[in-house]
């Protein structure tokens, strides 16, 4: 889309917010790696094997080596800062750099570490693997077909617990890519950042878990990772991890979700995470409903405190996010993104001790800004509002010394589920200082379609 010039109208911790401060990072010289490398450019938006071979452009003072201080409950985190810095060329470079030594409990390696990419890095296959599955099914059209070029979504069956998943429907054989499905180990103390806006990860996701810490990911694309073949593969999973920061990133068709944490149980924790500034583009020739919208988009299926700023979900058909919580429960404040042209529902919240706080968002042709629930009784808290009243800019000041900026959805919503429930307030007044606070949300549009997405640090 074309950009515009902003106002500037924000506050310092929301220039932040937006990528637009910046500090140097000291660091030394690095070594390591080995493999295969692809250089082809990253589509503009909106138009395993551990090598030995030396990375190349390691160097102390490297101004390109810069990163902005996360805000919201990432707040703190400095992932490689004060360690080496690689750049990395190969696919087997940065599955070496990026965790350098694992074991049983998984990775061990917790030097701080800054891992550059300069191109797109490519993990696809030459040649792919045939496995059993169906098309994903579609309750109100079971046979449905799509006109040319798009086409109706795949369920794999890989896997004995993805079985289910089609009885009742017509099998057949599917042809992907198992390198999808695994995403690469990242360790504690890590900063990935692409430089420029063709930097990337091509046919394999990310992978953060068993109580990885202190982690940047930035300005970096994930694409291509099995399109259009549910449990093909996830573009970033962070399952027991805490303190990671996720900036100005681009995802884009993907087989399953482009970003998900936790595995839903009671005791899986992903906290003081910001997802910030990233674009989130689901544009697709494959979907249930052949409206080439994305379905599987962001996943936050586990407990901690988590705040999503700042990005741009555009052509979504639902889970933008979903948030889903049990044990201890999600505290997330969404706030300042742009959610655009949906063919269903943004934010899906489930679960007793969710809690949520939605303020300052756009919901640009967005038909549910907010879904409705199979079991409302159950389905968590959250405090959100189109038009402020006495009561929420009391309710909002009381706790956070400030009003809460309202949402806006152009046009009305077909269906609306926002709710006022005070125990999102109640829960984040002792988080207060975290919290982003909100810029005006007439300015949304501009400023994330501006901000969001890779080559904008």
């Amino acid at each position: 889309m074309k950009e515009e010039t902003v106002k500037i109208r924000l506050k310092l911790s929301n220039l932040i917010a937006a990528g637009m401060a910046a500090v140097a990072i000291t660091v030394s010289v690095a070594a390591c790696g080995g493999g295969n490398s692809s250089g082809s450019a990253v589509d503009a938006p909106g138009t395993p094997n551990q090598g030995a071979s030396a990375p190349t452009g390691s160097t102390p003072t490297d101004p390109t080596v810069t990163a902005s201080l996360p805000t919201g409950f990432a707040a703190g985190v400095t992932g490689g800062a004060g360690g080496e810095v690689v750049t990395v060329t190969t696919a087997d470079q940065l599955v070496h750099e990026l965790c350098r030594t694992m074991a049983s409990t998984g990775c061990t390696d917790t030097a701080a570490r800054t891992i550059k990419i300069e191109s797109m890095i490519d993990f696809t296959s030459k040649s792919l693997t045939p496995v059993t599955g169906c098309l994903t099914p579609n309750t109100a059209s079971p046979t449905k077909t799509c006109a040319a070029p798009k086409q109706r979504e795949i369920m794999l069956t890989a896997q004995d617990w993805q079985l289910p998943y089609c009885d009742g429907q017509t099998k057949a054989t599917y042809n992907y890519d198992p390198v999808g499905t695994g995403g690469i180990r990242i360790g504690s103390n890590k900063t990935l950042l692409g430089v420029g806006a063709n930097a990337g990860i091509k046919g394999r996701g990310l992978l953060l878990k068993q109580g990885v810490t202190n982690v940047i990911i930035r300005n970096i694309s994930i694409t291509d990772i099995n399109e259009g073949k549910v449990w093909g593969g996830d573009a970033l999973t962070i399952n027991d991890a805490t303190g990671v920061w996720v900036d100005h990133n681009r995802f884009a068709r993907i087989g399953r979700q482009l970003l998900v944490t936790g595995d839903g149980s009671a005791t899986v924790k992903v906290d003081n995470l910001t997802i910030s500034n990233n674009e989130f583009d689901g544009r697709t020739d494959y979907s249930i409903d052949c409206n080439s919208r994305h379905y599987w988009n962001i996943l936050l299926y586990a407990n901690g405190r988590a705040t999503m700023v700042g990005n741009w979900l555009h052509d979504f058909d639902g889970r933008a996010p979903k948030i889903i919580s049990q044990g201890t429960g999600a505290i997330v404040q969404v706030v300042n993104n742009l959610f655009e042209n949906s063919g269903g529902h943004a934010l899906d919240y489930e679960g007793d001790p969710t809690l949520v706080l939605l303020e300052g968002n756009q919901f640009l042709n967005v038909p549910s800004p907010v879904a409705g629930s199979a079991d409302p009784a159950h389905r968590g808290k959250l405090f959100g509002f189109y038009a402020s009243t006495t009561a929420t800019t009391a309710s909002c000041t009381a706790a956070f010394g400030r009003a809460c900026k309202a949402n806006v959805a152009s046009p009305a919503p077909k269906t609306d589920y926002m709710a006022q429930d005070s125990a999102p307030i109640d829960a984040m007044k002792s988080e207060a200082m975290r919290l982003v606070t909100p810029y005006a949300t007439e300015d949304v549009p501009t400023v994330v379609r501006t901000h969001a997405g890779v080559g904008k640090i």
